[in-house]
């Protein structure tokens, strides 16, 4: 009761209202009852006195002369005249000598007026106290009475009878019913109750009605839009008045457009990025696909190049030798033209042989045939014997030449072949390019790349001239192969571009790293970090540096251990390039056991100009796989311990961690999503959640989703868990031939997956079931049989009439025969798709023949099981039926 009214404020309002009329309604009925009466014996009072005045004015003189005749014929008349009313004059002894009731004279006034209120009173008058004139109501005989008193004073024409001692003679005492002033009241009350009653119901009436118009409903209706807003449903409110109300319905109304506006663009943003994502997929897959085509080519090209190099080099020898004997005219002496020309012969076949063996040296290091020796060296004399070669040179472009060489810095532990010629191409660009000023070589123990006790391993030796200098935007490309700074300064200056590729590549051999700084007119320097400590190359794997760890940790704000961790994701250990193709093109850390880059020194990244502490930790922290991979708060693949009984899981399989996140996003409201990355791991997975659905993509490495499907519905354990496929092929025939729930095509509709894995949450025990079958023996023993099973059976062979059994019974289960002549079975199913209230109904179709692939592709996503009765006897098909039942959960 008290909820019914608490719960509706259009109830509230109504109790308010009616609470109201009957508070006003029970006081004007108390003011009515209690002034009424009080008013009313006023007014009887004041026409007592006023007769009680004619009479005694009409008395005195027949008193004051003894004419008792007249004042008993007045009386008489007086007595005839009201009914109501009776007259007494009393003496001061209370004898009444007058009276309009004759009977009563000559006895006391107490007898006819038997109260002691009274008495009282008529005393206190007689003694001359009190006012001269007294009304007071007494109940005589049950009947309430006005009594008034005039008490008559002695007078000088009365001093002649009475003397002059007293002041009151007596009385004139009338008696007036006023029992039917009470009545008159109370009717009055009765009339007021019945109309306050009257009046309650018809307010109760007319506020319902208002209330129910112009509140309750229009709030009604807002409530429901609420709801109805609650589950998604975008729907707005048309009529509503114009009021607070109607206000409060407007703002609903803005609100709802503006969600469903903002939920529109969600919905595209969403589909933009599925879509962008599946492109990058595309592009991704092509790329990988491209690059591993490039990687192999690159290893032949290299082996040819290797091969096809030293075939070269053993002609040009061969010229150079030879012009070589001309010019020093062992077989004849030779003219000046002819010595010119062979000495232009000499020079350039040496050009070509360098090129020649500069191809052969990047081909060497690319292709992993170049074997280090290293050994401690003595760096002076190191640079020594390299600067006899360029003296010459440097002298006739008028250059000075400087070296030092710090302290701690003399020795180094290197393949001194390889160190040699790093040091040869660094001079031979410094020279070449420098054509004033001078240049200059500095070692020292470098900061950078230290041991994990913090002592340092490498030497840092910068070449710097005051050539011609790089622009800024070119020193990120100036070690890429083939890769000059400039086009115009391979016409000017000549050369192969490879000489910095062979630098780099060099010193990843000895893990060392090389970087460059530049300024346009002023000057390069070319710095290399190479090891002097035996320790590096004795340690498997790339130079690690720790405080890289300690500076991202602090950034961060996380341990330091986080960064020392390898990087996982669905608990298996990856590489970045597994999670995104980030890096360099030349990036040493492909292909590299390392799974750390960011603390692999001369690891460089797409932008980052020196891959090696401080500098590196700046671009790691914009890093994405620092970001994501590393950072990862809320990893996919949770503590499967840690899930409740209660939590539904549906299992993500997809090796596009990408789209696993989508999928997650769209369901994590009511799902808690497990994502894997391999498939090879997801039957296993499967059994150990027990999710409620699966979500399959189909193009994956190593196994793709048909054969995961398949592996699905043969294991006992996890053939009935439904599995949806997400993929961008589309290839639904296969997919619901295998066992699919459903197919659903990239870019991923959400929304529809949630919906798809809710309506398969729902699971309703088969009772009903409804058979659509021509065949009137076939219809009649399946229904019996599946009567004497305990369900409830509803059968036709007619599909017009099996759409209206449908609507009505709302069947768990249709079997339909899908081959008949007419083609109207297809019709009854695209009825059941189409409807939103049928279309989940599981669905068994029996045939006579081999479906088409059109018959097929019209009926995927319906159809639990096809049961051919061509190839079964009528035992057998029952059977089959039977346990198709099962299958479905009946």
């Amino acid at each position: 009761m008290f909820k019914f009214i608490t719960n509706k404020i259009g109830n509230k309002l109504m109790l308010t209202f009616i609470g109201i009329i009957l508070v006003v309604m029970i006081i004007e009925m108390t003011f009515r009852i209690y002034f009424g009466v009080q008013d009313r014996l006023r007014i009887a009072e004041m026409g007592n006195k006023e007769v009680m005045d004619t009479i005694y004015a009409t008395m005195k003189h027949p008193l004051t002369v003894g004419d008792s005749d007249t004042i008993h014929r007045d009386l008489d008349e007086i007595g005839q005249k009201y009914k109501n009313i009776s007259v007494y004059l009393c003496d001061f002894n209370r004898d009444i000598s007058f009276s309009t009731d004759k009977k009563v004279i000559n006895t006391k006034i107490d007898q006819i007026i038997n109260n002691k209120d009274f008495i009282d009173n008529l005393n206190e008058s007689f003694k001359g106290n009190g006012d001269e004139y007294k009304s007071l109501v007494f109940n005589i005989k049950e009947r309430r009475n006005l009594i008034s008193v005039l008490p008559i004073k002695n007078a000088p024409e009365c001093f002649h009878c009475h003397g002059s001692s007293r002041k009151i003679l007596g009385a004139l005492i009338m008696k007036t019913d006023v029992e039917d002033v009470y009545k008159t009241v109370i009717a009055q009350r009765n009339r007021s109750l019945a109309l306050t009653a009257f009046a309650s119901l018809l307010a109760i009436f007319i506020t319902n009605l208002v209330v129910s118009k112009f509140i309750r409903k229009p709030l009604s209706n807002l409530v429901d839009a609420t709801h109805r807003f609650a589950k998604g449903e975008m729907s707005t409110i048309i009529k509503y008045p114009p009021d607070e109300i109607g206000t409060l319905t407007e703002t609903f109304n803005y609100m709802v457009n503006e969600v469903a506006k903002s939920k529109m663009e969600l919905e595209k943003e969403l589909t933009r990025r599925a879509k962008l994502l599946e492109e990058r997929d595309e592009l991704v897959a092509l790329l990988q696909k491209a690059n591993k085509q490039l990687k192999e080519l690159d290893t032949l090209k290299s082996a040819f190049i290797a091969n096809m190099s030293h075939e070269l080099r053993t002609p040009m020898n061969a010229i150079i030798g030879y012009t070589d004997l001309l010019l020093d005219e062992v077989d004849g002496p030779l003219n000046d033209d002819q010595k010119t020309s062979l000495k232009k012969v000499a020079a350039n076949a040496r050009h070509l042989l360098q090129l020649i063996n500069d191809v052969l040296d990047i081909s060497k290091i690319e292709s992993g045939k170049i074997e280090l020796h290293p050994r401690e060296i003595d760096l002076k004399e190191l640079i020594d014997g390299i600067m006899v070669t360029f003296e010459p040179l440097i002298a006739k472009k008028g250059l000075s030449f400087t070296l030092n060489i710090e302290s701690g810095a003399e020795k180094l532990y290197v393949d001194e072949d390889k160190t040699k010629q790093i040091l040869i191409n660094l001079i031979s660009n410094a020279v070449k390019f420098t054509h004033q000023g001078g240049i200059t070589i500095k070692a020292k123990v470098s900061e950078r790349g230290k041991a994990k006790d913090g002592s340092p391993q490498f030497i840092e030796i910068s070449v710097s001239d005051t050539g011609i200098g790089i622009k800024r935007e070119d020193l990120d490309k100036i070690f890429d192969k083939f890769a000059q700074a400039d086009v115009s300064t391979t016409r000017q200056y000549e050369g192969t571009g490879l000489g910095l590729s062979i630098v780099r590549g060099l010193v990843a051999l000895h893990k060392g790293m090389v970087w460059a700084e530049s300024e346009v007119g002023k000057g390069s320097t070319f710095y290399v970090l190479l090891p002097f400590k035996k320790e590096v190359f004795e340690q498997t794997g790339p130079v690690i540096e720790e405080e890289m760890a300690e500076a991202l940790g602090e950034y961060f704000e996380v341990p330091k251990e986080v960064f020392l961790q390898d990087p996982s994701y669905e608990g298996k250990l990856v590489r970045c390039w597994d999670y995104t193709q980030c890096g360099h093109v030349n990036c040493p850390e492909y292909g590299s056991p390392e799974k750390r880059c960011w603390l692999v020194v001369g690891t460089h990244c797409k932008g980052m100009k020196i891959g090696s502490y401080p500098e590196k930790a700046d671009a790691c922290k914009l890093c994405e796989v620092v970001r994501d991979l590393v950072l990862h708060k809320e990893p996919l693949s949770p503590d499967i311990s840690k899930i409740s009984e209660k939590e539904k899981v549906v299992l993500a399989i997809d090796d596009n961690p990408d789209a696993i996140d989508l999928i997650k996003k769209y369901l994590e409201k009511d799902y808690k999503v497990i994502g894997i990355l391999s498939s090879e791991e997801a039957v296993k997975k499967a059994k150990e959640i027990k999710p409620v659905a699966i979500t399959l993509d189909i193009m994956m490495p190593k196994k793709d989703g048909w054969q995961v499907l398949k592996e699905l519905k043969e294991d006992e354990e996890t053939k009935n868990i439904p599995v949806i496929i997400v993929s961008i092929i589309e290839n639904k025939t296969l997919a619901f031939s295998l066992g699919a729930a459903d197919y659903f095509v990239k870019p991923l509709d959400g929304y529809s997956l949630l919906r798809r894995i809710k309506n398969i949450g729902i699971h309703r025990p088969i009772k009903k079931v409804f058979l659509l079958e021509r065949d009137e023996r076939t219809n009649y023993d399946i229904s019996k049989i599946l009567k004497e099973s305990g369900y409830e059976v509803y059968a036709t062979n007619s599909s017009k009439q099996a759409m209206e059994l449908v609507k009505s019974e709302k069947p768990d289960l249709l079997i339909v025969n899908i081959t008949d002549p007419d083609s109207s079975a297809f019709d009854f199913i695209d009825f059941i798709k189409t409807s939103a209230e049928l279309r989940d109904i599981p669905i068994i179709a029996l045939t006579n023949k081999e479906l088409s692939e059109q018959e097929k592709e019209a009926l995927n996503g319906r159809i639990k099981d096809i049961i051919n009765k061509a190839l079964f006897s009528e035992e057998e098909l029952i059977t089959e039926l039977k346990n198709s039942l099962k299958k479905i959960g009946g």
